[in-house]
């Protein structure tokens, strides 16, 4: 399984992006060329290497997690420039390519008034606490700073949200050296095991062998999706609907949780472990297994009740039989 949508979403609130006056600017890092391998731990094992220079990076990954009792194993590679994305599957040896709508979405946003940039920075924040209140996580503000710390012999800097922290570099803020969090029961922990400073190889930037990337239709007009998108965000419409969600979510919480809406108990220790071992059960259930278990049994219990009426009809027809046998004869 790739490492899952949300979980990037959730990383794009937790770092310094989501703090900035333009929240879809990409950091400027003082460090234009890097090499940079990760190993990742939790429900997803495996590999991953970013390597950038200047506009350009590329992300290779090499995962096996388990969910529903499915075991995926992915390797993967993506190519950001400035205009596109290139996505593949190396192992089933297909491609995408789609164009970069992050800078859509920043001339998008240079757009807006002053009070649409105000509405959408809220909107933004009003959903991050909704979500640290859905799953159940301490309320952090998007982006709220954190300690410095150290890996791979980098120093970085971290930012929490929701349960999640983001530890980005200090010379290149674009660039995670560490990143952990829980979501939906699956433990996700990146941690960068070396970093080179200095032009990676011009191979590592060259397509793999083999593959021919598909433009996705769905991404045919780039600039007036970018723009839809943060017009939405900035809407008034949406802060209504935030607003509406989170007095239906107010009305549901506890009583003695009232004074304390904004930020949701600590779960404790007892419930913490109710939960861990209900997201184990969840991980190792095999929904496929399942349903073919169930399957089977329903085909079983209809032969079971089709050799029961046979036995019966047989049983019956004997009986007649024998009774046949004693009947008086007619005079």
């Amino acid at each position: 399984m790739r490492r899952l949508v949300v979980i990037a979403v959730l990383a794009l609130l937790a770092s310094p992006l989501a703090a900035q006056d333009n929240p879809f600017k990409l950091p400027k890092n003082k460090v234009n060329a890097i090499q940079v391998s990760y190993a990742y731990a939790g429900d997803m094992q495996g590999t991953g290497e970013r390597d950038i220079s200047k506009d350009k990076f590329v992300t290779h990954e090499n995962t096996t997690s388990k969910f529903f009792g499915k075991t995926t194993s992915t390797d993967s590679w993506t190519l950001f420039t400035s205009d596109y994305t290139y996505s593949a599957d190396l192992t089933k040896k297909t491609g995408v390519k789609r164009p970069n709508v992050l800078p859509y979405m920043e001339k998008a946003y240079d757009n807006l008034d002053g009070a649409s940039k105000r509405r959408l920075h809220q909107n933004m924040q009003d959903m991050a606490q909704m979500i640290t209140r859905a799953f159940g996580t301490q309320a952090l503000t998007a982006g709220e700073k954190g300690e410095t710390k150290t890996f791979a012999g980098e120093k970085c800097q971290e930012h929490s949200f929701a349960g999640f922290s983001v530890c980005s570099m200090e010379d290149a803020p674009a660039i995670p050296l560490h990143l952990q969090g829980n979501l939906l029961c699956v433990d996700f922990e990146e941690t960068a095991t070396s970093v080179k400073k200095g032009e990676p190889p011009a191979s590592e930037f060259e397509p793999p062998p083999g593959i021919t990337f598909q433009s996705d239709p769905n991404m045919a007009s780039p600039d007036s999706l970018a723009r839809g998108f943060v017009t939405y965000l900035a809407s008034q419409q949406l802060a209504d609907s935030l607003a509406k969600a989170k007095a239906e979510m107010a009305k549901q919480a506890p009583a003695s949780n009232a004074s304390s809406a904004e930020k949701p108990r600590e779960l404790t220790p007892e419930e913490k472990a109710q939960q861990r071992a209900a997201c184990e059960k969840l991980k190792n259930f095999d929904l496929g297994k399942t349903m073919a278990d169930a399957g089977k049994s329903v085909v079983k219990e209809a032969l079971n009740e089709a050799a029961q009426e046979k036995e019966a009809e047989a049983k019956n027809s004997a009986k007649n039989k024998i009774k046949g046998l004693f009947k008086k004869p007619h005079l």
